[in-house]
């Protein structure tokens, strides 16, 4: 049974990307590892989810044949047979861009020549958008099997003033053909999106709530 890894690449901490990582730590529970964490109060923070490492996971595992990640630009789509011969599995701990970047080829995927590189189909998932698939092929299900929508728009009543958000990433489906997504999720991502917008209007790098 293989050990779920996100390597932590944003530079902080914020609501929602710990939305994404406590999903993640609820369907690995007792099987997460966080590595690339180099401020002791993230750490603090994220032990509360899994075991944290302030080294790179392209340190720690560089020499390992049993490792696999997730990339969505790799060549190949993830297999169940893929998990059953790995001991870790690598997800980047990215907030999306879009157009989506190739962060997780640059910096997880180039340093690691030994690991497998796997996609989960041609669209970019949020974080636990892709815990929660790689949960559904570790249970027998193929990639081809698993429903999914793109896009998700919401709107949010905010302090009187009616706000439309629109995510443009994958996000899978539950067995009810409900989005599966992390409890709270909405509320959070609506406050979060005008912060996270204003903060990029006037030019700032750094979108930290805990540093």
């Amino acid at each position: 049974m293989f050990m779920l890894v996100i390597e932590h690449l944003e530079p902080c901490l914020n609501r929602w990307i710990l939305k994404e990582y406590e999903m993640a730590s609820l369907l690995y529970k007792g099987r997460l590892i966080f590595t690339n964490v180099k401020s002791e109060k993230q750490a603090t923070i994220l032990r509360s989810f899994g075991t944290v490492y302030k080294e790179s996971a392209t340190k720690l595992f560089n020499d390992r044949d049993d490792v696999v990640i997730l990339d969505p630009q790799a060549e190949l789509p993830l297999t169940v047979e893929d998990l059953m011969r790995a001991s870790y599995v690598i997800v980047g701990g990215i907030m999306g861009s879009h157009p989506p970047e190739g962060r997780t080829k640059k910096y997880i995927s180039l340093q690691m020549p030994r690991a497998l590189k796997r996609n989960i189909g041609p669209y970019q998932y949020t974080i636990a958008g892709a815990v929660h698939v790689l949960k559904l092929i570790e249970g027998g299900k193929r990639l081809d099997e698993i429903k999914y929508m793109v896009g998700l728009r919401m709107t949010r009543n905010l302090a009187g003033v009616e706000l439309e958000i629109e995510l443009p990433y994958s996000f899978p489906l539950d067995e009810n053909g409900r989005v599966a997504l992390p409890d709270d999720y909405i509320r959070i991502v609506a406050e979060y999106a005008p912060v996270y917008e204003s903060r990029l209007l006037a030019g700032y790098k750094d979108m930290c709530e805990y540093e």
